[in-house]
C-alpha cells in the first residue's frame, strides 16, 4: 500500500508522538547522552557526506552512524520508528536542511516532547549556506524549490564542517582543540579537493559536462564555471526526460564529439545507456555522494575517495 506524503507525514508525526509521550512518561534508559557509549557523543547523521565529515573531525571521541542504510536511495528513504529513537538517544543529529529531508522537521518538532530536549543539539548543515532555487540555472524544479546537492561544492563542504565543527565544540567544550585541529586537517583536505578539480578543468579540452542521468550537479557546476546539458531537468526520482530533450542531447553529443556522459549512483541509469548507445559513447558514474553501497561503507570508502574517483571520471569526459 503506498501513501501520498502529506499522509506519510501524518503517520510519521502519529510514530513520533507516541515515542516521545513514552519517552517523557517513562524517562528510558538511553533518551540522553552517554547512555551506553562508553562516554563519548552519539551522532547521527541523515547523509553520507555529513557522516564522513563528523567521523573524520569527531576521531574517537564519538560513535557517528549513518541514518540513510547504505544502498538506499536518498530521496526514497522513509524513517521507522527504530530511525526516530535513534536519533533521540543522539547528542547530535546532523541533517542537510528541510530542501533536502523535509520529513526531519516533524521529527525534530518531537524533541520538545523528550524528558530533556536539550539533550539533543539539531544542527543544519546548510547553515549559512545560499541555496541555488530553480531561477539561477536552466529550469530545474526541486520539491521545495531549491538544490540541497551543497556538498559537491569543496567550498561549501568546507562550510558543511565548520558547522558541524561548532556543534561538536559547543557540546563537548573540553575537546575542542581535538576537535579544531580534526576540522582544520580536513578542510585542507578538501580545499586540495578543490585545486585538484580546478587543475583538471583548466587543461581539459571540452567545458561542457553531459549528463543522463538524474540531475543534482548545479554546485560544482557552478564552482568550477562547466556548461552543461542534461536529459533530466531534475532529481526527482519521479521526473522522467521527454523523448525531445533525449534527441537533443544525442544530437548535442554527435555534433561537440563528446565522449562521455554521466548518470547517478544507486539507479538504474537506463536513460543514460539508451543515449549512449544511439550516440555510439560510452556512460560513466558521477556519483552525487548522498550515499554508498554496502560492499562501499564495509570498505570504509570516503567522501573524498567518491569524490577523486569522480575526478577519475571527468577527465575522460572533458578530455
Amino acid at each position: 500500500m503506498k501513501f501520498g506524503k502529506s499522509t506519510a507525514y501524518i503517520l510519521i508525526f502519529i510514530i513520533i508522538f507516541g515515542i516521545t509521550a513514552n519517552i517523557a512518561s517513562c524517562d528510558i534508559a538511553g533518551a540522553g547522552p552517554d547512555n551506553g557509549s562508553n562516554g563519548k557523543l552519539k551522532i547521527t547523521a541523515t547523509l553520507f557526506p555529513q557522516y564522513d565529515f563528523a567521523k573524520h573531525i569527531a576521531g574517537d571521541k564519538a560513535e557517528v552512524t549513518l541514518l540513510l542504510p547504505p544502498g538506499v536511495e536518498s530521496h526514497s528513504f522513509d524513517p521507522k520508528p527504530g530511525d526516530i529513537l535513534n536519533i533521540y538517544n543522539s547528542d547530535l543529529f546532523l541533517y542537510t536542511g528541510p530542501e533536502m529531508e523535509p520529513w526531519a522537521e516533524t521529527i525534530i518538532k518531537g524533541i520538545a516532547n523528550l524528558a530533556d530536549p536539550d539533550n539533543i543539539t539539531v544542527v543544519d548543515c546548510s547553515k549559512g549556506i545560499e541555496l541555488l532555487h530553480d531561477e539561477y540555472e536552466h529550469d530545474h524544479e526541486y520539491e521545495h524549490g531549491a538544490d540541497p546537492h551543497i556538498w559537491l561544492d569543496p567550498t561549501l563542504a568546507v562550510k558543511i564542517t565548520e558547522n558541524i565543527l561548532a556543534a561538536l565544540v559547543e557540546k563537548d567544550s573540553a575537546n575542542s582543540d581535538f576537535y579544531t585541529r580534526n576540522a582544520e586537517e580536513y578542510k585542507n583536505k578538501l580545499l586540495q579537493l578543490d585545486e585538484d578539480i580546478s587543475g583538471v578543468i583548466k587543461a581539459a579540452k571540452h567545458d561542457t559536462v553531459v549528463f543522463g542521468g538524474r540531475f543534482a550537479y548545479i554546485y560544482f557546476l557552478r564552482r568550477f564555471k562547466l556548461n552543461y546539458i542534461t536529459a533530466y531537468d531534475s532529481c526527482s526520482t519521479a521526473a522522467e526526460p521527454s523523448a525531445v530533450k533525449i534527441a537533443y542531447v544525442i544530437d548535442f553529443i554527435k555534433e561537440n564529439n563528446i565522449p562521455y556522459l554521466y548518470h547517478e549512483e544507486l539507479a538504474d541509469p537506463k536513460v543514460a545507456k539508451s543515449i549512449a548507445e544511439a550516440a555510439n559513447i560510452d556512460y560513466l558514474q558521477f556519483s552525487t555522494a548522498h550515499n554508498v553501497t554496502k560492499k562501499e561503507f564495509d570498505g570504509g570508502i570516503t567522501f573524498l575517495d567518491i569524490m577523486y574517483a569522480n575526478l577519475e571520471n571527468l577527465k575522460k569526459g572533458l578530455n
